[in-house]
């Protein structure tokens, strides 16, 4: 058995040597790189590899030959093989030797290459062998990042924007083969293109084609250059000869012009200039030349860009220095401990007489009545760190106790070491605008009839008190209060009677209770009150039968002697109810049980008396399969120009069509799917629906129209936001400009730095914003200022009673008038008369949406209306 071991094992070894040989010849294949042989005197005798990494050679020409025969070039040493042939005289081995040749095609190849000496068994020198790799592409890639530096460097080195221009445009001639290059600048004012700056060799024919082209404008869309300037996309010419849209064209063929490229210069995303290169060589596109002439553009834009503003600054720094003086706002500086050192402008008289911050004090120093401790370390570390701020809001009192705000907006100031010098900046007495809002923020927030807080207020303290409530352990109650038979007062009275009875009902209902407690109207006959750390339901219970004694005391009304009782409804915190919503509904859920029970009593509430508990998770559960069943639909409501009388725009409202109750109001389902998340998925859909929707009308032939549609508060917070609003509007096709993403003011103002990303995020994509019930939230001018707003929606609560009450006439025209100072849309929501309508034209508002034009209707109806609104304009 051994000795049939010992015949075996030749065989044995030939076959592993033969699989190791097709090991090796399919790596080989498979590789990039190709592997050579060469024989005593460096001749090759193999050459073998994948056809992909030959670079176009054929290799079978290489064998018998040198390398240094066939046309190739060291990249390196001078172009001269000694060296390489010393090295391979001395036996010694080679690493990334690179050298060039040109290809079948007559195209440059870049090969790298390394190798080690062989030697026999008795060390006689057998030649060598290696691998060898094509790396032209890797090599082209260098260039063209070389010649990114290379820009990069003029422009850094540039004292002028017209140096560093020419100087670019001869780095790129020069490295690229270029005969000649133009930059061409966007003349804002003239609307034409014009050559500012060239460069080319020094040739008669050259020189005088550059020459003529100082005297050539282009519109945008003309010529060659002006139809990258209105694309911003780069364009190459083969042969620009033959292309008769250029300009100069006779010229271009009679010196012989062929290869060209123009490609835009861009800044923050706009064409400022167009470059434009030309060979007297037919060039062909190169894509990779032109993704570096992208960045290049992108380059030289930035750095006009920055020359043209620094210019800007030189020339008006005089102007603006003469100007200071004569300013109504304040320019203050401070060196670096933050001291003022002097204080500019005639200002406003009222901050400048004896308000005005002391030379060599710091502003923290000042008498400032708004500000807390914390605000002012934060405020400190700010500066520490030498950052610039703006619209900072200080307030403190006048000679007289009033009140003076001021806007104050600063900068850091750097020598040219970069050392820290201080800070300068601008103050703007604000005062006026804070009393309007001030204004705007009380009529909105309090019942005009009691001045008691409204609903929007009291939810806002709801809130408040949950967090705390959460924060600290505590307990609080909710008092729902209906008045019971009022309406019999009203009715018989009048209607001023009964405004009598509001006010005194709400007066002994704030002087009932406790300081701490809070006391707001509804509305109609409802108020509720808040009543603040509570230990036990019997502390409730002794408040509540205080308010019904309270209440029920006698009235005098048109010399009538009048009692009103109440209904109480209460639910505690936490154990009736967690959040706004459900304290809410639950005391008002016990009120009316309390009502069923003879009234003039209160009523805690429990599970027993939640008749609505089943249902509301009956109607959860429906919900989810509506979606899941496509049982939602879109109604569309227009919205009129009162100016033009014309359609501008459509608001997209979701439906609900349950397969048993019918249509169910959006009041009842927003809320739940808002509390249960579902309102994600939902707003997804009708998102999509809407621009899908809109279209389909343009190719109907009816004209692009505003898509607004209403975003909740857990789709603005969903993280996939920006991302579904661009998928959207890229599979429907609708242009972002036509898309009006209306939200409310509450909801940016809870994450104002999250909300400002995302609404620039949405502005970047050409999308437009609203803010809808403006005026029943902090309807702060501040806050529209901050955020890229284009409309302002006027809630319906204060159209309603238009114009017959005097308070929501004076909050629709501060609101119209606060918008029109900061260029907004106004849009009038619940228009429902023609008197509404005309106050509205007549206040300057812009446009209105309400069932007296048109209530929400189907797409078809929609589509109808339109046509015939079109067709009435006509005629």
């Amino acid at each position: 058995m051994g000795a049939r071991k010992n015949l075996n094992k030749p065989k044995d070894l030939s076959e592993e040597l033969r699989r190791w040989e097709e090991r090796f010849e399919s790596l080989i294949e498979l590789s990039s790189e190709w592997y050579w042989e060469q024989d005593e005197d460096c001749r090759f005798t193999l050459v073998t590899g994948s056809t992909s990494g030959h670079g176009g050679i054929d290799t079978k020409k290489f064998l018998g030959t040198y390398r240094w025969e066939r046309g190739a070039v060291p990249v390196g040493d001078g172009g001269s093989w000694d060296a390489h042939k010393a090295l391979l005289q001395a036996r010694q081995p080679f690493s990334d030797f690179l050298f060039k040749r040109t290809d079948s095609k007559g195209d440059l190849r870049y090969i790298n290459t390394s190798g080690q000496p062989v030697f026999g068994d008795k060390g006689r020198f057998l030649g060598y062998r290696g691998i060898a790799k094509d790396v032209t592409k890797s090599r082209r890639a260098e260039q063209l990042l070389a010649l990114e530096h290379a820009v990069s460097r003029r422009l850094a080195e540039a004292e002028s924007t017209a140096g560093a221009l020419e100087a670019v445009i001869h780095a790129i001639c020069e490295t690229e083969n270029w005969e000649c290059g133009r930059y061409l600048r966007v003349d804002e004012r003239a609307g034409v293109l014009r050559c500012v700056e060239a460069w080319g060799i020094q040739t008669e024919a050259i020189q005088r084609f550059l020459e003529s082209s100082r005297s050539v404008t282009y519109a945008p869309g003309a010529g060659l250059a002006g139809r990258v300037w209105q694309a911003g996309q780069p364009l190459w010419l083969a042969d620009v000869g033959k292309d008769p849209r250029a300009a100069q064209i006779s010229l271009i063929r009679e010196i012989g012009l062929h290869g060209a490229i123009f490609f835009p210069v861009m800044a923050e995303g706009k064409t400022i200039g167009v470059l434009a290169f030309n060979s007297r060589e037919v060039r062909e596109p190169e894509e990779r030349l032109l993704q570096a002439l992208r960045v290049i553009g992108s380059q030289i834009g930035q750095f006009v860009q920055r020359k043209q503003a620094e210019e800007g600054v030189r020339e008006s720094e005089e102007r603006f220095r003469s100007l200071t003086g004569l300013s109504s706002d304040m320019y203050w500086e401070q060196d670096a401990q933050f001291r003022f050192t002097s204080m500019s402008g005639t200002g406003s008289r009222r901050v400048n007489v004896k308000t005005v911050p002391a030379i060599g004090k710091k502003r923290w120093e000042q008498n400032y009545i708004n500000m807390t401790a914390d605000q002012w370390a934060e405020h400190m570390a700010l500066l520490e760190a030498h950052k610039p701020f703006r619209d900072m809001e200080l307030c403190r009192l006048d000679e007289t106790g009033k009140k003076i705000w001021i806007s104050i907006s600063g900068e850091p100031v750097f020598d040219s070491s970069g050392a820290f010098r201080g800070y300068r900046g601008v103050g703007e007495d604000i005062s006026e605008r804070k009393q309007d809002e001030e204004h705007i923020h009380f009529l909105a927030n309090h019942d005009a009839l009691t001045s008691l807080p409204n609903r929007a207020m009291f939810n806002d303290v709801l809130n408040l008190a949950i967090q705390n409530a959460r924060r600290y352990n505590r307990n609080f109650a909710v008092l729902f209060i209906d008045l019971d038979r009022f309406k019999n007062i009203n009715d018989t009275l009048g209607h001023d009677a009964g405004d009598k009875l509001l006010q005194e009902m709400g007066a002994r209902l704030t002087q009932t209770v406790r300081a701490s407690d809070v006391v707001a109207r509804l509305g109609g006959d409802e108020f509720v009150v808040l009543v603040q750390e509570v230990a036990e339901p019997k502390q409730v219970a002794a408040v509540a039968r205080k308010v019904l004694s309270a209440l029920v005391q006698p009235i005098s009304i048109q010399g009538q002697e009048c009692r009103v009782t109440a209904s109480i409804g209460i639910c505690t915190y936490p154990s009736e109810g967690h959040d706004e919503q459900s304290l809410m509904k639950n005391a008002d859920i016990a009120m009316y049980r309390a009502k069923e029970d003879g009234k003039n009593t209160y009523k805690f509430y429990s599970e027993e008396i939640n008749i609505h508990t089943f249902e509301r998770l009956a109607l959860e559960t429906a919900l989810r399969r509506g979606l899941e069943r496509n049982e939602f639909f879109l109604h569309y409501q227009a919205k009129l120009d009162l100016h033009t009388q014309r359609i501008t725009g459509v608001e997209a409202l979701v439906r609900w069509q349950h397969p048993d109750l019918g249509v169910v109001p959006p009041v009842q389902f927003i809320p739940l799917a808002e509390e249960t998340g579902l309102i994600v998925p939902i707003g997804k859909w009708v998102l999509n629906t809407a621009c899908a929707q809109n279209v389909a009308w343009q190719r109907e032939g009816l004209p692009p129209l505003s898509m607004a549609v209403n975003l909740s508060a857990r789709q603005f917070a969903d993280e996939d936001l920006i991302a579904d609003v661009a998928a959207t509007l890229k599979e429907s096709g609708m242009k972002p400009e036509l898309l009006e993403l209306e939200l409310t003011e509450s909801m940016v103002i809870q994450n104002a730095e999250r909300a400002g990303r995302v609404l620039a995020e949405l502005k970047k994509m050409g999308v437009r914003l609203a803010i809808d019930d403006f005026g029943v939230g902090y309807s702060s001018l501040t806050h529209l200022k901050r955020f890229p707003i284009d409309t302002l929606k006027v809630d319906r609560s204060f159209i309603r009673d238009l114009p017959q009450n005097a308070e929501d006439k004076a909050l629709t025209e501060a609101i119209i008038a606060m918008g029109k100072s900061l260029n907004l849309t106004v849009v009038a929501e619940g228009v429902e008369t023609l008197e509404q309508q005309t106050f509205l034209h007549d206040h300057n508002c812009d446009e209105m949406q309400g069932f007296f034009f048109s209530k929400p209707i189907p797409s078809d109806q929609f589509a109808e209306l339109l046509r015939k609104r079109i067709e009435g304009a006509k005629q």
